[in-house]
């Protein structure tokens, strides 16, 4: 575990919890997983799940010390370089960054409102954390590599229950959740489920009248990891 650097009650705000109207459904697709991981942990918005999923070990793993310092489960890392031998998890759970304007990472010179990830945090982010990403190329190099890494530490059968959201950009809808999707059942998963769920979401700045009013929980299950056993 992460040495705690911050005290919690110094813990800046997270911009981007999960929507409480997701948990009850992703606990049903997980409900049999006994040990599950976030790999974005942010400040461990996925251990409210333990109140559908009693008896389950829940991991985070969060690369900011200050969100990580939010709770003392949460492990302080890389989602790139995750800390656990291969296989150990029965499912992933987790809610990347969605490549939109909470990505913005200039320094504000006004008092104009920001939802972003670096003025929640009040500095530069690290390096590796993908909340600086627009969408765009690096967005999808940077997760094509986590979603292996994930996979690497997921069972053979194991499932992935993602939540992403779409965002418009320049009046036209970034298909940020199918990419996921897609590129999930290219390293080898097989789509489960999905399902869409309401969530109006911000609706100030740049195309807050065009607001996507859903997120997706996506359920995918491991199982190219399976047939390579299986060989």
């Amino acid at each position: 575990m992460h040495e705690m650097l911050f005290d919690v009650a110094s813990v800046p705000p997270h911009p981007a919890r999960y929507t409480e109207a997701l948990l009850p459904i992703m606990a049903r697709y997980l409900t049999g997983s006994r040990r599950i991981l976030d790999p974005f942990g942010g400040v461990g918005g996925v251990f409210k799940l333990a109140a559908w999923l009693p008896g389950s070990q829940i991991e985070a793993i969060e690369i900011e010390p200050e969100w990580a310092a939010a709770d003392k489960r949460i492990t302080h890392g890389n989602a790139l370089a995750l800390p656990w031998a291969a296989g150990y998890f029965d499912a992933i759970c987790t809610s990347p960054a969605y490549g939109n304007r909470m990505a913005d990472h200039h320094e504000a010179r006004d008092a104009s409102r920001r939802h972003t990830y670096r003025h929640a945090l009040g500095r530069p982010l690290s390096s590796d954390n993908a909340g600086a990403l627009q969408w765009g190329e690096k967005y999808r190099q940077f997760h094509r590599q986590a979603w292996a890494e994930a996979r690497r530490v997921l069972r053979a059968g194991g499932l992935f229950v993602l939540n992403c959201k779409d965002h418009v950009r320049a009046g036209q809808v970034q298909p940020v959740t199918e990419w996921h999707i897609d590129e999930l059942q290219r390293q080898g998963f097989a789509l489960v489920d999905r399902v869409q769920v309401a969530c109006p979401g911000q609706r100030h700045g740049a195309n807050g009248h065009l607001r996507i009013d859903f997120e997706t929980v996506a359920v995918l299950r491991n199982c190219h990891a399976e047939s390579m056993r299986g060989g």
